[in-house]
C-alpha cells in the first residue's frame, strides 16, 4: 500500500512539473537588463524622431570592432562588424563599403600602424577609403552564465549572455568622432527534462549573436539618424578641359541637374603640443558645377558653370 502511495505521489508530481515545462529549448531576450544596460534602459521608451537625411546617401564604412572582453579573446569584433553592416544596409539611408573592399585597402587588424586611421583622432580624411562616416568601437563586456538545476523527476538549464558594445562614428572628412554611444544585451536561453521527455542542450552557439543584436538594438536607431542627419560631401575624381567627373552619381542619389559648390580640400592642422590631428581647415570655395550625366557603377560628370583651379580630392557639396 505503501508502495503504491508512493509511486502515485511521484507521478502526480511528474506530472505537475511536466504541465509547467516545455520539452524544447526556449529561447528569447532576456526580461531583465543587465547591470550596464540599466544605465541605458530609458532609451526603449524613448518616442523617436523622423529620420532625417541631408542630401544624397552616404557612403558609409564599418571597420572590425576591437574585442577587449576576457571571454572573446579579439575574435568577437567581427560578429558586430557584420551586424552593423547589415543594420546600416537595411536602413536604405547608406552606401555600404563591403568588407572585401575593406580588406583590399586597410589592414584591419592594423589600421593605425597604416596611418589610415590615427589611434588619436581616427581616420585622417578618409581619402583612401573615399567614404563619409567611419563607424568603428569596442566589446567591452561579453561573457555566458549558466544555471542548472537537478528535480527528483528532471532537470533544467539556462544559459545567459551578456554583452557591452561601445561605438563610435567619425567624419571622414574632418578626423572628428561625431557621435558615441553604448549599449548593453542579454539573452537566455533554456531547456527542461522530466521522467525523460525532453531534453537538456549543450552550450548554444547561437547566444553571442543574439546577445549583440540586444545590445546593438539599444543605439541603432540613434545611429542611423546620427549619420543619415550629416552634411553629404563628394569628390572629384578627375578634370578634363571644362568637365569635373565626381566618385558619386546615380546609386548616390545625385540627379541630372544636381548643382555642387566645390572647394579646396582644405588642410589638415596639427596641435603644436600633442602633435595630434585637429581636423581639416575647410578650403576655399572655387566655382560650381551642374551634373549632365553619369556612367560607371557610381559616377557623374559636371559641366562648370562657374570658376577655376578644380582639382583632383577637392570637395563638392551642395550649396546652403
Amino acid at each position: 500500500m505503501k508502495k503504491r502511495l508512493l509511486l502515485g505521489g511521484i507521478l502526480i508530481l511528474g506530472i505537475a512539473i511536466s504541465g509547467c515545462a516545455t520539452a524544447p529549448p526556449v529561447t528569447g531576450p532576456s526580461t531583465r537588463d543587465s547591470a550596464p544596460a540599466a544605465e541605458y534602459g530609458h532609451r526603449k521608451s524613448e518616442q523617436m524622431a523622423p529620420i532625417v537625411s541631408k542630401g544624397p546617401k552616404k557612403r558609409v564604412a564599418v571597420v572590425r570592432f576591437q574585442d577587449k572582453s576576457a571571454y572573446g579573446r579579439g575574435r568577437l569584433g567581427s560578429a558586430i562588424q557584420d551586424i552593423l553592416i547589415t543594420e546600416l544596409a537595411r536602413s536604405g539611408q547608406f552606401i555600404m563599403v563591403t568588407r572585401q573592399d575593406l580588406d583590399l585597402i586597410l589592414d584591419e587588424q592594423d589600421l593605425a600602424k597604416s596611418g589610415t586611421i590615427k589611434a588619436e583622432t581616427g581616420p585622417k580624411s578618409g581619402e583612401v577609403l573615399g567614404v563619409n562616416a567611419i563607424v568603428t568601437g569596442v566589446v567591452s563586456q561579453f561573457g555566458v552564465k549558466q544555471k542548472s538545476a537537478n528535480y527528483l523527476v528532471g532537470a533544467s538549464k539556462t544559459q545567459t549572455a551578456e554583452a557591452t558594445v561601445d561605438v563610435r562614428v567619425i567624419d571622414a572628412t574632418t578626423g572628428r568622432i561625431i557621435y558615441a554611444d553604448s549599449g548593453s544585451g542579454v539573452h537566455e536561453t533554456s531547456s527542461t527534462q522530466v521522467l525523460g521527455v525532453g531534453g537538456t542542450t549543450g552550450y548554444d552557439e547561437t547566444l553571442e549573436g543574439k546577445a549583440f543584436r540586444a545590445a546593438v538594438s539599444k543605439f541603432i536607431d540613434n545611429l542611423i539618424g546620427k549619420m543619415a542627419s550629416m552634411e553629404w560631401t563628394g569628390k572629384v575624381a578627375s578634370v578634363e578641359g571644362g568637365e569635373v567627373t565626381v566618385n558619386a552619381g546615380k546609386k548616390t542619389g545625385l540627379v541630372v541637374g544636381d548643382r555642387l559648390r566645390v572647394y579646396g580640400e582644405g588642410r589638415e592642422v596639427i596641435d603644436p603640443d600633442t602633435k595630434i590631428s585637429l581636423g581639416r581647415r575647410p578650403g576655399a570655395e572655387k566655382g560650381e558645377i551642374e551634373i549632365v550625366d553619369f556612367f560607371g557603377e557610381d559616377a557623374a560628370i559636371g559641366k562648370v558653370l562657374q570658376g577655376r583651379g578644380f582639382a583632383v580630392n577637392d570637395i563638392v557639396r551642395f550649396g546652403k
